[in-house]
């Protein structure tokens, strides 16, 4: 367990937070300003993975190779392996907040909740979870988050930050 629980497993949980929450600031802003899911996830994503490169790399493996074709090198194999997340969190947009929203809105019973309760109305949530449509896509893109930081930290680990003895 010491080995799967250490200082940078919880580092880079803790940045794997802050990367959630740039993301989730980032896509619902741009949802909120022009309405438009898939370009809030395209948007989010790109600005998600610069956060996340630059803090895995100085805070997480303590990386501290900055010459230019490392971090390009590093850069390429960051952004391919978050490729596989981009395309699944633009997948499950798709499907469940564009066309088949209705479907997942009921099947979660997101249509029976008291949007007018505080924790749906307040200033700080109503425009993240303050309809059934947006807490139907909050759940997605949380869902897609956490797969993401396990995928990710592997992906980091293994290939991306690879300690070379």
């Amino acid at each position: 367990m010491s080995k799967i629980v250490n200082k940078e497993s919880i580092t880079y949980i803790i940045f794997g937070v802050f990367t959630t929450l740039v993301y989730f600031i980032t896509r619902f802003m741009v949802v909120n300003l022009n309405g438009n899911s898939m370009l809030g996830v395209t948007i989010a994503q790109v600005v998600a993975i610069l956060f996340a490169y630059l803090t895995n790399k100085v805070f997480v493996f303590k990386n501290k190779d900055w010459q230019p074709l490392v971090v390009l090198k590093q850069l390429f194999g960051f952004i391919l392996g978050r490729l596989f997340v981009f395309a699944l969190d633009l997948g499950l947009t798709f499907i469940a907040v564009e066309k088949f929203s209705d479907f997942f809105i009921h099947l979660f019973f997101f249509d029976k909740i008291n949007y007018d309760f505080i924790l749906f109305s307040h200033p700080l949530t109503t425009k993240f979870i303050g309809s059934a449509e947006l807490l139907n896509e909050f759940v997605f893109a949380l869902f897609v988050q956490v797969l993401a930081i396990v995928i990710n930290y592997l992906i980091s680990k293994k290939a991306v930050f690879k300690k070379t003895n």
